[in-house]
């Protein structure tokens, strides 16, 4: 799946690399209860018993380069077998592999990194500078062989250290390319990153991944995060960011394709879709 649209001044492609089913929501979302996190799920017209979600992967070209974000899951099936598309997806937008110029990493799990390789240990972008941030590098590089993240320390040493010599480290802040700024954004990682961009976006990358449980219930603690309370403190701070600042969002895990803005109410918190704010803008459209 392909969608094309607008950042800025900057041509911009969500390619989709397919969806993953994740465990059940009180298994992830900790604190609100079965109950209410299934009836959030069935309000917004998703199944309740599981945890789906997208990967939208931006493609976003700037100063003559085309820059890839995050590149999804890889060869792997660890969460159901229709994730694995990119490849296949950026191919069907006209984009070979070899025409990346950079990659850039909110962070390096699994369904954020393992595409960097292939299954025969040769990058599937051989002519991609590789972006992410020190903490995220050294985080990874020296993590204890605790069991609960084995497989994450395991898919670093195959996928991104092999790549040390063209790894560019990023800083909180930093227009690192031409309109793209870095902002630290640590709790689901040490290093996780989001990132702004000229012409009023940011990507959240894991700060709030799922639509609408991240937004109904943004103090819940998720399981997925490093430091789950440092989580928690960094995703109010960033929703309300977006909020106050009028910010577009990529979300990467959002309904495809992940765009829209972010409106609050009360103590929580709307993701409202492009295509809807668009309607309600036009609504003599049909």
């Amino acid at each position: 799946m392909l969608h094309r649209f607008k950042i800025g001044t900057m041509a911009a492609t969500i390619v989709s690399d397919g969806p993953l089913l994740l465990h059940a929501p009180e298994q992830i979302f900790l604190g609100p209860g079965a109950a209410a996190l299934g009836a959030s799920l069935t309000t917004a017209g998703q199944q309740s018993d599981k945890i789906r979600v997208e990967q939208n992967c931006l493609l976003l070209e700037t100063a003559g380069k085309k820059v890839l974000f995050d590149n999804g899951m890889g060869s792997e099936k660890l969460y159901g077998s229709d994730s694995g598309r990119l490849l296949d997806n950026l191919r069907a937008a006209g984009v070979a592999p070899s025409e990346i110029d950079a990659m850039v990493l909110t962070h390096a799990h699994s369904d954020h990194c393992w595409g960097t390789m292939g299954d025969d240990g040769v990058p599937n972008f051989p002519n991609a500078i590789l972006y992410l941030s020190q903490a995220e590098l050294d985080f990874w590089s020296s993590a204890a062989e605790e069991r609960r993240m084995a497989r994450s320390i395991a898919g670093f040493r195959k996928h991104i250290l092999p790549l040390r010599d063209r790894i560019r480290l990023i800083h909180d802040e930093e227009e690192f390319l031409p309109g793209v700024h870095a902002l630290a954004t640590p709790g689901h990682t040490p290093g996780h990153m989001a990132f702004l961009f000229d012409g009023g976006w940011c990507l959240t990358g894991d700060v709030a991944f799922h639509d609408p449980l991240s937004y109904d219930f943004p103090e819940a603690e998720s399981v997925y995060d490093t430091d789950r309370d440092l989580g928690v403190r960094t995703r109010l701070r960033l929703l309300d960011r977006l909020v106050a600042e009028h910010l577009s969002i990529v979300g990467y895990h959002h309904p495809w394709p992940g765009l829209g803005r972010l409106e609050r109410t009360g103590r929580t918190f709307r993701f409202v879709p492009e295509h809807q704010r668009q309607h309600q803008a036009n609504p003599a459209d049909p």
